[in-house]
């Protein structure tokens, strides 16, 4: 019995380490990922990026077998039968033929270029695909790294009312001033720990929309480490931007595909005015059913007209036509859509570094001087006054610290959004 015990004492102490490890394990914080991992993962994992890289695989495809010949025909024939057709052994011969068609030289070639450029088109919407989530991405990095900043900015803020509260509470201890103001210090310290509350909902929300663009499950845990980047001081005119999109985006170059095809579609449609051939080749024999003597063979040679009147082939051409200008217009309409979103980005990337000169050279330091000026008058002033001037320039430093982190925030979102309306890195 006393063995029992000392072993079952044994068990439930591993039992009890084996849980503590578990559990120890489970709330082990996640690790915070970086701009260079989660790019990677977007890249390997988000299903529409994946699907679009299957669909133009599917559709390259086609272009193999539009370049095809047309597949053969073999026939087999017995005549003459006299009373029942299916009497193979009546017949007084047989004959096998081989047929092949052939398409107007020219044909395939256009059907397969029109495929080719369809295939291309997928990978630019792929590629556009990647370059917008990927700005996307970065948007939201940017936005969790400043939250995250934020964070620890209304945490200096809560100190900052502590000190407020304590400075407030010694002055009412010695009847330098009333007990209102230590409870409008409670106030303010208790308000700004419900805006924090609010900061962390932000920060979740914002997570949950990043594990959505790479492809996690929305509900994980994410953290991310890095560095905004530094603002430059000097940022190329807008034309040099405007060149390097009309180059290189991605939307520019697949409705520029798009015109091309139709331009070929209209060559195709008007290739159906002319005819297609045929040619069969046939070997007869009077020894049937299955006899394969004699020397006897025909050649035929068709010819595979259009249709009567050429009406549908007309139709062909004018739907041909229409689509031709409607993707003249798409790729007119796409590009100024591009010189659009990229000026919007330009302009909000000058006024953010304006702002956030502002709030660097004059704005933080003034704010900084305040609060330690309103401090220092209220710790040593002897009538209490000052509190309200106090809690301002507490406000004022807070706001200014976070007016900069969003401004920091926006600048490299507004890169962000230039890069992708360009369709590439800014080095």
């Amino acid at each position: 019995m006393k063995s029992f015990s000392r072993n079952g004492i044994f068990f439930l102490a591993f039992a009890s380490f084996l849980l503590s490890f578990h559990a120890t394990a489970e709330i082990r914080p996640p690790q915070p990922y970086t701009l260079a991992e989660l790019s990677a993962m977007l890249n390997a994992e988000n299903p529409r990026i994946l699907q679009l890289r299957q669909e133009q695989k599917a559709a390259e495809a086609v272009v193999p077998q539009m370049l095809a010949f047309d597949n053969p025909e073999f026939g087999f024939t017995h005549s003459p039968i006299r009373n029942h057709p299916f009497r193979a052994g009546a017949a007084r011969g047989v004959s096998y033929t081989l047929k092949q068609s052939f398409s107007f030289p020219g044909k395939k070639r256009l059907a397969a270029d029109i495929a080719q450029n369809q295939a291309d088109f997928i990978g630019t919407e792929a590629e556009s695909l990647k370059q917008e989530l990927l700005a996307e991405l970065k948007t939201g990095f940017w936005t969790l790294l400043s939250l995250q900043r934020e964070v620890r900015v209304s945490e200096e803020n809560l100190a900052r009312l502590e000190q407020i509260k304590q400075i407030s509470k010694i002055q009412y201890a010695n009847n330098a001033t009333a007990y209102v103001d230590y409870l409008n210090a409670q106030v303010a310290q208790s308000s700004a720990q419900n805006e924090l509350f609010s900061l962390r909902r932000r920060i979740d929300t914002t997570a949950q929309n990043l594990n959505r663009i790479v492809g996690r499950d929305p509900g994980s845990p994410l953290e991310v480490r890095g560095e905004i980047p530094a603002l430059r001081e000097k940022i190329p005119e807008r034309e040099y931007f405007t060149g390097i999109a009309l180059k290189n985006s991605p939307k520019i170059r697949g409705s520029a595909l798009l015109t091309n095809a139709a331009e070929k579609g209209v060559e195709y449609a008007k290739k159906s005015y002319l005819p297609d051939f045929e040619i069969a080749v046939t070997k007869t024999s009077d020894n049937p059913p299955w006899g394969m003597s004699g020397n006897e063979y025909a050649t035929e040679f068709n010819f595979i007209l259009p249709t009567w009147g050429f009406f549908k082939e007309r139709a062909a051409v004018d739907q041909a036509r229409a689509s031709l200008i409607a993707s003249r217009a798409n790729e007119q309409a796409v590009r100024q859509q591009i010189l659009l979103d990229l000026a919007a980005h330009y302009n909000l990337l000058l006024q953010t570094r304006e702002q956030i000169r502002l709030l660097r050279t004059r704005q933080l330091e003034q704010a900084q001087v305040a609060w330690r000026l309103a401090r220092q008058n209220y710790s040593t002033n002897n009538g209490g006054r000052g509190f309200t001037e106090l809690l301002l320039a507490q406000t004022n430093l807070r706001s200014t610290e976070l007016a900069l982190l969003q401004a920091e925030s926006s600048a490299a979102q507004a890169w962000s959004g230039m890069e992708s309306v360009i369709g590439l890195s800014i080095e």
